[in-house]
């Protein structure tokens, strides 16, 4: 698959709640991320979902609300991915905490 987006993802690894399934946030930007899960979303390409991010615990940071545009899907082995263009978050302070989040996984 070629690269569009117009920064390098960084490796990140908060967990993500989607429809009350668990997944895991992957190479993230300032414009979006990667979502990891081991079922398929109910959803298709081009929709509009809101799913909460759960920094790492040692990350000291709140648990956060994004609403993003579903992209892209994939499956890797038993792994599906899902790459998801930001389009809101439900506070200032929430949209704050996913840049300290990229900031913090910049440096990993």
């Amino acid at each position: 698959m070629s690269e569009h987006r117009t920064e390098p993802r960084n490796q990140g690894y908060a967990k993500v709640v989607m429809d009350s399934r668990p997944g895991y946030l992957r190479n993230l930007t300032d414009e979006g991320c990667k979502i990891v899960t081991v079922s398929a979303l109910p959803h298709k390409v081009g929709e509009i979902l809101t799913f909460q991010i759960l920094p790492d615990e040692t990350s000291g940071l709140d648990r956060i609300t994004v609403t993003a545009e579903l992209r892209w899907e994939n499956m890797d082995r038993q792994y599906f991915i899902y790459g998801f263009h930001i389009v809101n978050y439900s506070t200032e302070n929430d949209s704050e905490i996913y840049h300290k989040l990229v900031t913090q996984y910049a440096r990993s």
